[in-house]
């Protein structure tokens, strides 16, 4: 009886929805161009939509990762489940990809080199209580309009599908030798996806120069040499992954000198990059407030000994949902002193 009830509020679901996208009839062209005015009005920077059919292409992609790196394998095979969209979301016809400049917040000079900018300048750690409610009312919108969607959950990896190949695909920016997305603002990005029952489609166009062909910058700065050739990576290798998902415990053979003076993340080849440099990347705004109060409980000498409920409060709301055990904290803290009493 509870399943037959559950199938039919399911159904009654997907009819009032069918029944109020005929109320408001919107033309695919008008959905479009009033879902990137609500995706502006929530405070994304930019705002694109593809055919749900052209996140197939990132499977092709990855296949080519596992060829090209196969010491990768490993990795990539745990979360390909998580990246076939259309066998996700059978439902769904169309991907909305937003972007959210990190940049325009500061990073304090002393933390630079220590921890990401990905983690620390993301939305969930920037964003004031207001900016909050304008994001929030973006899926409030959606629900809105009859549209059944998913996603739309920054912070949680792999939420919708290969994020970076959406965007491209929409017209947002370039994939570039590192493989991150970058768009006139540099690759310091963060992508929010969502997948909607709804069909169309809206490309935006850019004047992104693509990396010059002798340049290895990014390459020659990775510190394990996790980039070991253009649009290749081994997160197996990377000291962002073992810092944060593989919670600092480095396996066999992975010299800790490697880690450099990475706590949280690691920048090293966004850094690098020129195309981070250019006057459209530089900072809009100040250090958000939580990096502030946090400060003292960064230097690794207070992180490693500090309470769990201070690395909780303090510490954890920077680390963008990456790391959740408290001892990955204070085994990079710990790590960071040695290196720096080796060098």
């Amino acid at each position: 009886c509870r399943a037959s009830t559950a199938g039919s509020m399911v159904s009654l679901d997907n009819k009032l929805n069918s029944y109020m996208r005929e109320v408001f009839i919107m033309t695919p062209n008008q959905l479009a161009d009033e879902i990137y005015h609500q995706a502006r009005l929530a405070g994304y920077d930019d705002c694109g939509i593809i055919p749900i059919e052209e996140m197939d292409e990132y499977q092709e992609r990855l296949q080519e990762r596992l060829q090209h790196v196969p010491g990768s394998r490993p990795f990539y095979e745990q979360i390909k489940p998580t990246m076939n969209s259309r066998q996700r979301f059978p439902w769904a016809k169309s991907i909305i990809i937003c972007t959210w400049w990190m940049g325009r917040y500061s990073l304090p000079d002393s933390l630079q080199g220590k921890y990401a900018r990905a983690f620390f300048l993301a939305p969930n750690v920037t964003m004031d209580d207001e900016e909050k409610r304008k994001k929030g009312a973006f899926k409030e919108w959606l629900t809105a309009q009859g549209l059944r969607w998913d996603g739309g959950d920054n912070g949680i990896p792999f939420q919708i599908g290969g994020l970076r190949h959406a965007a491209m695909k929409a017209g947002l920016g370039i994939i570039r030798k590192n493989n991150f997305l970058y768009t006139e603002h540099g690759s310091f990005v963060e992508l929010e996806g969502f997948s909607i029952d709804a069909s169309c489609v809206l490309r935006q166009h850019h004047d992104i120069k693509p990396c010059a062909p002798q340049c290895h910058l990014c390459q020659n700065h990775c510190p394990t040499q996790a980039l070991s050739a253009p649009f290749t990576m081994n997160p197996l290798q990377c000291v962002s992954f073992w810092n944060t998902f593989g919670k600092s415990q480095l396996p066999p053979g992975f010299p800790e000198k490697a880690m450099e003076s990475w706590i949280i993340g690691c920048d090293a080849c966004q850094n690098a990059c020129p195309y981070n440099q250019v006057p459209s990347a530089k900072p809009e705004k100040g250090v958000p407030e939580l990096i502030r109060n946090a400060m003292h409980w960064l230097d690794p000498e207070n992180m490693k000994d500090a309470s769990d409920e201070v690395l909780k409060e303090k510490v954890l709301p920077l680390c963008h949902e990456h790391i959740q055990e408290l001892d990955t904290l204070r085994r990079s803290a710990i790590r960071y002193l040695k290196n720096q009493k080796g060098q």
